[in-house]
């Protein structure tokens, strides 16, 4: 799960000469086999443009060691999303796996790149769906397109399977025909009592699978099942991103896609209310208060004016920013001091005070590259 404490933590990285590396990865398949490839030729390539800077071979081998040594670890190899940002500096280095495809670059400057990681601030982060049964409990990661079941395969398969392993129980599980769940009932005189205390028990079991699964994604988690199950499972629950939002529904009757749409609304109202209420202002705000012209953009974000700024995913401009002018220059490809326009426009607004969000090309403002919505 990556914030917005992640971002600016790379704003904020002391330091002059910073490397970010950007790939996309394959999760499975034979092409798993060219990832490492893929980044060991990017290191190549980031090696030879520090030395064309001016530094010598045993300052870019210190430099880069962190990166260099990923690539003698298999496990971290085994376990990708389908794209990676690698970001160095001589006292920094971090690695996030994202859940989108990236382009590869190398870019090296007195700032990162940080526009590959604000998809997961806006609308493609990650986020998880514990459906909670008693036939078969599922736990999807899931972003606002995609979803990956990685239910732990040491979760129990359902009551009637974990009864079926506790013949100390020597209760007999029934279900009935038409109200699923509701229906369920215990046998040999079994009080309610007693049958609370042996879902909870199996509910436990489930627990203890889900919340080291869950954990290593540190994604935030909605519930979904019926109320009387959430309840139980929410007081022996000890993973700590729980949204406090859960969805009141058997999950028995639904596809992953259908509890991906369900959680997806929940998230969108929990963590994207704003950037949804700042596309509804831009709709409504007179011309005057929004622009996408790129050059405005930049120019009233550096003056601190822009209260939000939206920009295309994928969208790359290259140029300078003449400060004493106020003005943008655009190139077509990079040269000498050049930066990613986009990149420096998105780390202004984080300093300016500004809501930066990355989008899809159809979700953006007058389906512009970029678009921005004025505080005056």
């Amino acid at each position: 799960m990556i914030t917005e404490k992640n971002i600016r933590q790379l704003i904020e990285t002391n330091g002059d000469l910073k490397i970010s590396i950007t790939l996309p990865t394959h999760k499975v398949g034979s092409d798993r086999q060219q990832n490492p490839i893929r980044f060991k030729n990017l290191l190549s390539n980031a090696s030879d443009e520090l030395a064309s800077s001016g530094l010598k071979e045993k300052e870019i081998e210190k430099l880069l060691k962190p990166a260099t040594e990923l690539l003698s670890q298999p496990f971290f190899w085994s376990e990708m999303e389908q794209g990676m940002a690698v970001y160095l500096t001589p006292d920094y280095f971090e690695v996030f796996k994202l859940p989108y495809e990236l382009s590869e670059m190398v870019y090296i400057q007195d700032h990162f790149l940080v526009t590959p990681l604000l998809p997961m601030t806006s609308t493609d982060g990650t986020y998880c769906i514990l459906a909670i049964s008693l036939k078969k409990s599922r736990l999807l990661r899931c972003t606002r397109t995609t979803i990956a079941d990685i239910t732990p395969e040491d979760i129990p398969g359902g009551i009637n399977e974990w009864l079926g392993e506790k013949p100390e129980a020597q209760l007999q599980f029934h279900t009935g025909t038409n109200e699923g769940e509701n229906a369920m009932f215990f046998g040999h005189g079994a009080s309610g009592e007693e049958e609370k205390e042996l879902i909870e028990q199996y509910l436990r079991d489930v627990e203890r699978a889900i919340t080291p699964a869950v954990s290593r994604t540190n994604d935030p988690m909605i519930l979904f099942g019926l109320e009387k199950n959430l309840g139980m499972y929410q007081k022996i629950n000890h993973y700590s991103r729980i949204i406090d939002r859960p969805i009141d529904h058997n999950p028995d009757e639904l596809s992953d896609e259908k509890l991906r749409d369900r959680g997806w609304e929940v998230i969108r109202d929990h963590f994207l209310n704003e950037l949804f209420q700042a596309l509804e202002t831009y709709r409504d705000s007179a011309a005057d208060r929004v622009s996408n012209d790129p050059s405005e953009i930049i120019t009233s974000t550096v003056m601190g004016k822009t209260g939000a700024i939206f920009i295309a995913k994928d969208s790359v401009r290259w140029g300078t920013y003449d400060a004493d002018n106020h003005k943008v220059l655009f190139r077509n490809q990079p040269k000498n001091s050049d930066v990613e326009l986009m990149n420096w426009l998105s780390i202004k607004g984080f300093e300016t005070g500004s809501d930066v969000y990355v989008l899809p090309k159809t979700d953006m403002p007058d389906q512009a590259e970029v678009a921005a919505l004025f505080r005056f």
